[in-house]
């Protein structure tokens, strides 16, 4: 992982790196506090040796404090103090220093009773000016004077602090390499799409990202929203392509999609689909996902034959056409009876019906299943235009992604790029997002305003859009008359889905 990549990572993750600091030194500050005071007792001692050697005397120095901290003096402490002590208990209370340019010995002991510190430390001084009587005597007599240990300061006794700032700051930074490394491994092990800069690492155009988290100049979020979908509908290179002159005028046909479920396809579309109708655009809404159809509840309109039954044959697509928002954008609904999804969307009238939608409305945006579980998406990939694909930030993994390009790829479909949305999982629920909306009276655009509705049981997303009602009741809006209508900038109306699908089965027999 680059170290770029893994400051980003801390960012985002700064919990796990603030709760293991808190808790490690929460911990040492606690243990420290239950620990009773500790005492001690420092003597200094006097090395005199006849040896003129300066090297001589330092280990000599080195020896006698071998000799202390070693199980021989501490036996012998022991064994004079009685059973109410063991040898690794003075052995761990006994330390020894040599003050720096001189021939003095520091032995010192530290215990939760000041007596017996200083009971510890007298007998290890008397037990070690023994042992230097016997192992410093030389064994010739005419070699000089043998070596001497005499005690120049007797034991004194002080309270020894508890180190509480070095216990605490050793236990913190412990804690925050814990951390660290949990954040380490989570990325390594279940890496997710964070922001922008994950997708294009995967290779994707990354359009735009679609978050409440941020607020507009006069501090409405549901304004910044709207800023956000009118940026998506801005970088959207597929939108904005014009075919040649030798080709006639029709509209663009997009696919959004998602790896999995929950990505919150449908209020993408949904929010690219005003956007879109702001410029003037004849947009059209398409709810391919005919397994768990979800554009009908965000757009407040009942049940109704759509999708299903054109390919199916038993109804045309002007139909079953709804108008919604006061007729700016226009619904294709999934339909009511879908037995079989899939081999639905395989018939010929699928492509048909694309094509006679592109002839008549500037913009078709089809809301598709997700890519993994099911093979509609890849099927759907393959008469549009181009697709856009959804992604959850903090939620998808990057392993998905990789997956739904290449099965993209693989049936040919043209990747406009992705979306990074960053819908949270459930959003404020103050009268800012659930006022009622005001009716627009002119041709200015519709509020983008979302939030969850409680009217409505979850199925497809966690976060649901509740859109403006503009000149429209709830239930199901009027059919569009689609051929009735002319347009100076669109050629005459051609006939419905039914007869391209018979003119292509014709053709493929």
């Amino acid at each position: 992982m680059e170290l770029r990549a893994y400051v980003r990572a801390c960012r985002r993750r700064w919990l796990w790196l603030l709760v293991p600091v808190l808790v490690a030194a929460g911990i040492a500050a606690g243990l420290t506090m239950a620990g009773a005071p500790g005492h001690k007792s420092s003597m200094v001692l006097y090395v005199s040796s006849g040896n003129s050697d300066p090297d001589s005397g330092a280990r000599r120095l080195n020896s006698y404090i071998a000799l202390l901290t070693g199980p021989r003096v501490a036996q012998a402490v022991v064994d004079r103090m009685g059973p109410e002590i063991t040898v690794e208990q003075v052995q761990k209370s006994l330390s020894a220093q040599i003050r720096e340019g001189t021939d003095l010995l520091e032995i010192a002991a530290v215990d939760q009773d000041a007596d017996r510190s200083k009971q510890i430390v007298t007998t290890a001084a008397s037990v070690l000016v023994g042992l230097a009587r016997q192992i410093g005597a030389p064994a010739d007599p005419d070699a000089g004077p043998a070596t001497q240990v005499s005690i120049v300061q007797d034991a004194v006794t002080a309270d020894e602090p508890n180190d509480m700032a070095r216990n605490v700051g050793f236990a913190a930074v412990l804690g925050l390499l814990i951390g660290a490394s949990a954040v380490a491994v989570k990325e390594a092990t279940g890496r997710t799409v964070a922001e922008e800069d994950d997708l294009r690492r995967l290779g994707l155009n990354a359009v735009g990202t679609i978050s409440i988290g941020g607020r507009s100049r006069d501090d409405h979020p549901d304004q910044a929203l709207a800023e956000a979908f009118r940026r998506l509908r801005s970088l959207l290179p597929v939108l904005a392509e014009h075919p040649a002159p030798t080709v006639p005028a029709r509209g663009r046909s997009l696919l959004l999609t998602g790896a999995g479920r929950k990505e919150g396809t449908t209020a993408v579309t949904c929010g690219l689909a005003i956007a879109m109708a702001e410029t003037g655009a004849r947009v059209v809404l398409v709810d391919a996902n005919m397994r768990t159809p979800g554009i009908g509840r965000y757009l407040s309109l009942d049940a109704a034959p759509g999708l299903a039954e054109v390919l199916a044959g038993t109804a045309r697509v002007p139909d079953v056409l709804q108008d919604s928002l006061g007729g700016r954008v226009t619904v294709l609904p999934a339909g009511e009876h879908a037995p079989d999804p899939g081999e639905l969307l395989a018939s010929p009238r699928l492509g048909a019906t694309v094509r006679t939608l592109t002839e008549r409305y500037d913009i078709v945006l089809v809301d598709g299943p997700a890519l993994q579980g099911v093979a509609d998406a890849t099927v759907i990939g393959q008469v549009t235009d181009s697709a856009l694909l959804v992604v959850r930030a903090g939620r998808t993994r990057t392993a998905d992604v990789e997956k739904s390009i290449d099965l993209l790829q693989r049936v040919g479909a043209k990747l406009a790029g992705a979306v990074l949305n960053a819908l949270p999982r459930k959003l404020p629920e103050n009268g800012s997002w659930h006022g009622p909306a005001e009716v627009g009276t002119g041709m200015d655009s519709p509020d983008l305003v979302f939030g969850l509705d409680p009217t409505q049981s979850p199925r497809l997303d966690d976060t649901f859009v509740s859109l403006p009602v503009v000149g429209t009741a709830r239930g199901r809006a009027r059919v569009a008359d689609t051929e009735n209508e002319q347009s100076p900038d669109v050629p005459a109306q051609r006939s419905g889905a039914d007869d391209d699908a018979d003119e292509e089965q014709q053709r493929s027999e």
